[in-house]
């Protein structure tokens, strides 16, 4: 067989790999869908008496969907990864596995398309259509759109009770989108090196390194700044945008290191 990338052993091992994982995903995928609703009836359903009586002014129990997308998607992505290759920290499972007959190349860009591409979207559809359901509910105590007068005494048209995909982010939150990726690289990689509790292992293991390396940021910043006076110059960096761009592109970077890491440590367990 031979070990280069074929397309038509990738599409049969999506299907095949379905059988196996399909079932895992499926499950934690219900899990967060539960997760999800449950905060939003809990929410409505506390401040129900509140909606009823003055709607235009109870927007705020919405509050709590940037903390729970951002926290609840970035858990999700983390745990499909690092199950996907989890049958290989187990002997006889390995051996199954790595008996399949596909090349590790494209067993690796299977594992990708399941936890990053399909964990990723599958995440943002189940999110936006329970809040679409939810939000269009809320919608019906009244009007969702008013009219204010601003500091400048200007009219405003101010719509209240948004559909979360349709919300107007920070300028910086684009710039985290690496974040999904670089944890989808981080947590396939640790499923692949240890065996058993991969999950706890990558987690105990990631949580280490961003300690040991903050304490090395803070220290080599304060012995850099210490006794000197700070002026602000207008430079390339003073512009935060650049500097969330430079940390876009780090974390681009190490997403591909972390992913070529991943695919050399899954080549070695054939050997």
């Amino acid at each position: 067989m031979s070990n280069l990338f074929n397309t038509t052993r990738f599409f049969a091992l999506i299907r095949r790999q379905w059988v196996g994982f399909g079932r895992i995903y499926l499950m934690s995928i219900g899990v967060i869908a539960g997760v999800i609703f449950c905060f939003y009836a809990f929410n409505v359903g506390t401040n129900y008496d509140r909606l009823q009586n003055d709607s235009a002014h109870a927007y705020s129990i919405l509050n709590f969907r940037a903390p729970l997308f951002c926290v609840l998607g970035l858990f999700f992505v983390t745990v499909i990864s690092s199950s996907y290759f989890a049958d290989l920290g187990r002997k006889t499972r390995a051996i199954f596995e790595l008996m399949i007959p596909a090349s590790q190349l494209e067993k690796f860009m299977v594992g990708i398309f399941y936890t990053a591409i399909v964990g990723i979207s599958s995440f943002l559809l189940i999110y936006y259509l329970i809040d679409l359901a939810f939000v269009s509910y809320l919608r019906s105590f009244g009007p969702s759109i008013r009219t204010e007068v601003n500091e400048l005494g200007e009219q405003i048209t101010v719509e209240f009770w948004q559909y979360f995909y349709s919300v107007d982010y920070p300028s910086g939150a684009y710039y985290a989108c690496f974040l999904p990726f670089v944890l989808n690289a981080i947590f396939l990689m640790g499923g692949i090196i240890f065996k058993g509790y991969q999950y706890i292992k990558t987690a105990i293991s990631l949580l280490l390194y961003c300690v040991v390396w903050m304490s090395f940021f803070v220290y080599l910043m304060k012995t850099q700044t210490e006794n000197t006076v700070g002026r602000m110059d207008e430079n390339y960096w003073s512009d935060s945008n650049h500097i969330f761009a430079l940390i876009t592109v780090t974390g681009i970077m190490l997403t591909l290191i972390f992913w070529g890491i991943a695919f050399l440590r899954l080549k070695e367990k054939e050997i």
